[in-house]
């Protein structure tokens, strides 16, 4: 069985996977024995006094193994000799839009007018 949980916990029990299976186990009153696997979907910190917090929303897999799903590395085709196309940008959508350029076979020119990286 699987449930999810809102947490909020100390940095040192939000670092160790053994530590948040006890801190989840105590908090919810299960076995810890019981717990396989606790996987963290989202991690924010709470700084705002002087004790700092950890906010997790957390999986918890009961009495079921946990199964981690293969990742998927995308391979691109070569595109050095493809027809070019310029991109004005180099912000967060002008990457994105050259990559999906790649991904539909032209070969993006990406352009900045901002300062040197040397600079």
């Amino acid at each position: 069985m699987q449930q999810e949980f809102k947490l909020q916990v100390k940095p040192e029990i939000a670092q160790d996977q053994e530590q948040l299976k006890l801190f989840v186990a105590k908090n919810k009153r299960l076995n810890a024995k019981d717990i396989h696997h606790v996987e963290i979907l989202k991690r924010s910190v709470d700084a705002r006094q002087k004790n700092i917090k950890i906010n997790l929303r957390i999986r918890v897999f009961i009495k079921e193994d946990f199964k981690e799903s293969p990742i998927e590395i995308p391979h691109y085709k070569d595109v050095s000799t493809s027809k070019e196309v310029i991109v004005i940008g180099a912000g967060p959508a002008g990457l994105f839009a050259a990559l999906k350029l790649i991904e539909k076979g032209f070969k993006p020119i990406v352009i900045e007018r901002g300062k040197n990286v040397r600079e």
